[in-house]
């Protein structure tokens, strides 16, 4: 049996696109695969996606013998080859500057139907819903069968079995929000269903979650004045939000400490 995991591709590269392929909000699919069978220079897939959370989630795949790696791609279609060398690109599913959902099979390297799978093999995904969507718009019923997917994703209704996700899991797992589905990966990878089950539980055990109360930018200014006994930024934050329950990013609470600071 293979676990063919299908991964979302990542905005960073390791080298920038030629303008050519760069997505317009006029750019159509038979357009754009002419440009790229234009294109010279050419990098392996899974040297081309720096971002953390690609390479994350293809080093446990590499892990595991029984494991494949493919990868989601808005602007190549789905990639089976993780060698495959392919040029950069610019293209994403948001604001126009990609295909339409439907539009993501013909893309230069196709769909679902590259996808070559034994009755005996599972297909899982945790990527981001807006793959999934695209997913939705192609031949899904080709793997659907095969197709396990968290129960929030939405091809949850269409696959062959989803996996539990509490809305607390990521306290449970320590992680934040851009690595959960990481977390997923490797959770799936190293313990199955079971280890869904387990997080549930753990989650389940949680203390009731605290509230906090959201502020603007001019009251938090104010309540970091009257923290002076404060020290550091992270003195300064677990203050805020551990003792006096306030709502606000590090980021918010380094600015305001920022502009106090300054004695503005």
């Amino acid at each position: 049996m293979t676990i063919h995991v299908l991964i979302a591709c990542s905005k960073s590269k390791s080298s920038p696109p030629s303008n050519d392929l760069i997505w317009q909000e006029q750019t159509t699919t038979q357009e754009w695969s002419k440009l790229w069978e234009r294109e010279t220079k050419l990098t392996p897939a899974k040297e081309l996606y720096i971002g953390r959370a690609f390479q994350q989630q293809l080093s446990l795949c590499l892990q595991y013998a029984e494991t494949k790696p493919h990868i989601l791609s808005a602007g190549a279609g789905l990639i089976s080859d993780i060698e495959l060398p392919i040029p950069s690109y610019e293209a994403t599913f948001q604001g126009g500057l990609g295909p339409k959902k439907e539009e993501w099979k013909k893309l230069p390297l196709g769909g679902l139907d590259k996808l070559q799978l034994k009755p005996e093999d599972v297909v899982i995904s945790f990527a981001p819903p807006s793959y999934h969507q695209a997913l939705l718009n192609d031949d899904i019923g080709l793997i659907a069968p095969q197709l396990i997917v968290p129960e929030t994703s939405p091809l949850a209704n269409i696959a062959s079995s989803t996996l539990p996700i509490h809305p607390r899991a990521k306290e449970v797992l320590g992680v934040a929000d851009v690595d959960l589905n990481t977390a997923f990966l490797e959770t799936y990878l190293s313990e199955g269903f079971d280890g869904f089950i387990k997080i549930k539980s753990n989650c389940d055990s949680l203390p009731p979650p605290v509230i906090r109360r959201k502020v603007s930018d001019d009251e938090l200014l104010e309540i970091v004045r009257k923290a002076s006994n404060c020290k550091t930024l992270d003195d300064l934050v677990r203050h805020l939000r551990d003792d006096l329950r306030i709502a606000a990013s590090q980021e918010r609470i380094s600015e305001a400490k920022n502009h106090h600071s300054k004695g503005e």
